[in-house]
């Protein structure tokens, strides 16, 4: 029972972390999106901050992803696709 405890507070612990990671990440990404719109002599720059924003994201994505799977709350939700795209 107490390993199930410890399991169950680790992964609250987990998206609560990601939670407030996300949150500032996503205003980093607006702020970087705003950016890019405005003619500076920083778009590689810019273009860089993005993509780093971008991975981080899709980790802490991915992180959540495990958890929930871990948890047994990953819902699948399939999607029609074209193999072509």
């Amino acid at each position: 029972v107490r390993v199930k405890e410890l399991d169950a507070l680790k992964c609250r612990w987990i998206r609560t972390v990601s939670h407030e990671l996300r949150t500032p990440l996503n205003g980093v990404m607006g702020v970087f999106q705003l950016l890019k719109n405005r003619e500076t002599g920083y778009q590689n720059l810019i273009q860089t901050g993005t993509n780093a924003a971008q991975t981080l994201l899709l980790y802490i994505s991915d992180l959540l992803d495990y958890f929930q799977i871990q948890a047994g709350s990953f819902k699948i939700c399939p999607k029609k696709f074209r193999i072509s795209e």
